[in-house]
């Protein structure tokens, strides 16, 4: 399974069958997402979205269900500050 999406570092281990709190996903991380798609090592990929968090992993699901080499990664949607703002985020980390 190619599926890559994030999780929060204090967070405690999902069950394998658990579904995601899409409340707690747009609370904590972003309340719109991106789905980004790679189909292999040639380069083509495409990203789709905004979307629902709900609606974002249901998109990823589905393809990788019927593409499994494929990786498919979600990806919270930021809201755009300035370059200070961006870098100060990663520096905390």
């Amino acid at each position: 399974m190619a599926l890559i999406y994030p999780v929060l570092s204090d967070a405690p281990e999902p069950d394998d069958e658990a579904v995601p709190d899409f409340a707690e996903l747009a609370a904590d991380l972003s309340d719109q997402w991106l789905v980004e798609v790679a189909l292999g090592e040639d380069g083509d990929e495409g990203c789709f979205g905004p979307l629902t968090a709900r609606a974002a992993w249901e998109l990823a699901i589905g393809v990788d269900q019927r593409r499994p080499d494929w990786a498919v990664s979600l990806l919270p949607l930021y809201l755009p500050g300035t370059a200070d703002e961006l870098v100060a985020a990663f520096d905390e980390t």
